[in-house]
């Protein structure tokens, strides 16, 4: 089994460029909308919906861009991404403004690492060493 792609939602096309082209380095490989009648019938949203599909490695993530001002209400759903550093991203992604978690690890050295787009996703980041 392998993971396809992870979908997640925003307000903004210009935030998510910014957060996953600009923060993460990934391409944005195409944009496309899916139907009222689709939307309804995958999400019981009756409104047509932009989706954005990003890049790279072996990472997809699509972002589907809703209307509403709505954020996340979740607050333990995350996506974990390894990175080759993750305190770099992490500072890199507090220059940017994102709101970022740094905790130290009890148990051994390092930090545990979080990060959140505009929209409220939440992103634990690992790094490969």
């Amino acid at each position: 089994m392998k993971l396809e792609h992870i979908a997640l939602a925003s307000n903004s096309e210009v935030e998510s460029d910014k957060f996953f082209m600009d923060l993460f380095g990934l391409e944005k490989i195409r944009s496309f909308t899916v139907s009222d009648d689709k939307m309804r019938q995958f999400f019981n949203v009756s409104e047509a919906h932009n989706f954005i599909r990003y890049e790279k490695n072996e990472l997809s993530v699509e972002v589907i861009i809703t209307s509403t001002a709505d954020k996340v209400k979740d607050k333990f759903t995350h996506t974990c991404i390894i990175v080759e550093d993750g305190v770099k991203l992490i500072e890199k992604a507090k220059a940017m403004g994102y709101d970022t978690i740094k905790v130290p690890r009890d148990e051994k050295k390092g930090f545990y690492l979080f990060l959140k787009d505009p929209f409220g996703n939440l992103f634990e980041i690992k790094g490969i060493s």
